[in-house]
């Protein structure tokens, strides 16, 4: 006899058999128990995970001899020829090579047909989703009305290309991929139904390789099989599919850890070397990196996936969530880019450097508060900057000659002398007090708000003046909750309820005799600047920056 493979050998014969997929195997019993059996099913999910062992199942409950039943026998005619396949009322159909009209209008001749020896004629399609937009639209109304003898079951790995009209018609079940605990189970049952000694960690790894797949667990172990006969160990399952030793893997990350590019690139070499791919090596780093961010971001209290415990125990604190996402990125794209390239090894190798060289990256939000930390000294020390210990008093930097520098005369304007001389120093201690607390509490609200100054306090309301350029700053603020938030920080300071008004500055006709001022020009010498002032444009200009004459040239 001609051998037949694991899969097929140990295919689920009952509702027991299945694997992980538990409250679709309740649903199911209940509706056969409780005869509640809807007209059309839908099975939906990854490969190899029992979506057509299923359909098989429930078959053979609602045909068998001894039934309807949740449990059959397995025995009888009917049920041995459902298990293989050839019953003449149950039909399996491959919807990729039967996908025209004319297959489905075949289906709708033939239900009408009473089955020849069972209760129900049942249609079983798998990959559904490959029929024809055309061979779904003529089975629709059958669908939802077939005769009371029919039933359909459809098996999908697309779910999201069926119409919602066909999905709307079934009930719909969601297979999950199987977890890693299952497919050991399950392996470990079949080792031993086959005489076959295997060690622990050597199931583990296949069961890791097969990603959810049952169907491609067996297949690996069957692999197997043929390779050691009696005694399966780690070594074996490496070699026969490709992954890679720990040891190996410890080592690259060690390198990564010690920036040491050469060990690194050795251990690349070393794989190559062995016959393994480079996209098996970054698909294996990729799996190790991912171990290790779920580790760092939610800690030891996992109980909801399985991770790498060696890899774990070693480097789950070397490296910060972002240096890890850093890394993520860099080895996904010299995953992508080694798919159909032939310079693979080289990619590769750029991409174990580069990880080599890396330094540990910080988190946006730290840069953002050093930044704003800066910021707040020169607000605190009036715009210096406090020279260096380390340097000679002479060695002064450009920027503190530019900050302590006064600008040359005819570059003053009257307005920045006014801002000091007219706001009283508690005033002003006081606006630079609500300013520090605003910044520790929202960063956002102070960046709008550090270019306004305070004009006025008085009966428990603070005038708050914005440049005419800040337009914007002033209508944000002037908004509910962020007014709200600006009256609490100041109540906060000034320990009594304060309402706050925010105005912007107007450059009217105050500021015809602030050109006099600075220009220190004659009547008529005035006379012209007024016209110029006068003038739209410039009014619009000012308005618009917010600025002052300084000096009118004839």
């Amino acid at each position: 006899m001609s051998y037949v493979v694991l899969a097929r050998r140990y295919r689920p014969q009952t509702f027991e058999d299945i694997v992980g997929q538990e409250p679709i195997v309740t649903t199911l019993r209940n509706a056969i128990r409780s005869n509640r059996v809807a007209h059309a099913y839908l099975l939906a999910g990854p490969r190899g995970v029992g979506k057509t062992s299923a359909a098989r199942i429930l078959s053979k409950a609602l045909n068998c001899q001894h039934g309807p039943t949740e449990t059959p026998c397995n025995v009888c005619d009917i049920c041995r020829c459902i298990s293989e396949g050839n019953d003449i009322d149950v039909l399996e159909i491959d919807g990729a090579s039967n996908r025209g009209i004319d297959e489905v209008r075949n289906i709708r001749q033939n239900v009408s047909y009473a089955p020849s020896r069972t209760r129900y004629k049942i249609y079983i399609i798998d990959e559904v989703h490959m029929l024809t937009r055309e061979a779904f639209n003529a089975l629709l109304k059958t669908l939802e009305e077939p005769p009371s003898h029919v039933k359909f079951i459809f098996a999908t790995t697309a779910v999201n290309r069926l119409p919602e009209t066909v999905q709307s018609r079934c009930q719909r079940f969601d297979f999950k991929n199987i977890s890693i605990h299952d497919i050991e189970k399950r392996l470990s049952d079949i080792c031993k139904a086959e005489g076959v000694q295997i060690d622990t960690v050597a199931l583990h790894m296949i069961a890791r390789h097969a990603r959810g797949g049952l169907r491609d667990s067996q297949s690996v172990l069957d692999q197997l099989l043929s390779f050691c006969k009696d005694k399966i160990s780690l070594e074996d399952v490496n070699f026969v599919v490709g992954c890679i030793d720990e040891d190996k893997i410890l080592g690259m990350f060690d390198g990564f850890v010690k920036k040491d590019a050469p060990s690194a690139l050795k251990i690349v070499d070393t794989i190559l070397n062995e016959g393994k791919t480079s996209g098996e090596f970054i698909d294996q780093l990729l799996s190790c990196v991912r171990d290790l961010l779920i580790f760092s971001s939610c800690g030891q209290d996992m109980k909801w996936t399985e991770l790498n415990a060696t890899l774990v125990q070693r480097f789950g604190k070397s490296f910060s969530s972002d240096t890890l996402m850093y890394m993520v990125q860099i080895l996904s794209d010299a995953r992508m880019r080694t798919t159909d390239s032939l310079l693979q090894r080289i990619l590769l190798e750029m991409a174990v450097i580069k990880l080599c060289r890396m330094e540990s990256i910080g988190s946006l939000n730290e840069i953002v508060d050093r930044i704003a930390s800066l910021e707040n000294n020169l607000i605190h020390f009036g715009g210096e900057i406090k020279e260096k210990k380390e340097f000679a008093p002479a060695q002064k930097s450009i920027a503190q000659q530019m900050v302590s520098e006064p600008p040359p005369e005819e570059y003053r304007t009257v307005k920045n002398e006014d801002k000091e001389s007219d706001i009283p120093p508690d005033e002003k201690n006081l606006w630079e007090k609500i300013l520090l607390l605003i910044q520790s509490k929202k960063k956002s609200t102070w960046a709008l708000l550090k270019e306004a100054r305070i004009v006025g306090l008085k009966d428990g309301e603070i005038t708050i003046e914005f440049p005419g350029n800040c337009s914007f700053h002033k209508g944000k603020l002037d908004q509910g909750e962020e007014k709200k938030f600006l009256e609490q920080c100041a109540k906060e300071v000034l320990q009594s309820n304060i309402r706050l008004k925010l105005t912007i500055a107007q450059n009217g006709n105050s500021e015809k005799s602030k050109i006099n001022i600075v220009s220190g020009r004659g009547a008529s010498e005035q006379q012209a600047a007024d016209s110029i002032f006068s003038e739209p444009a410039v009014k619009k200009t000012l308005e618009l920056f917010g600025g002052h004459v300084v000096k009118v040239n004839k």
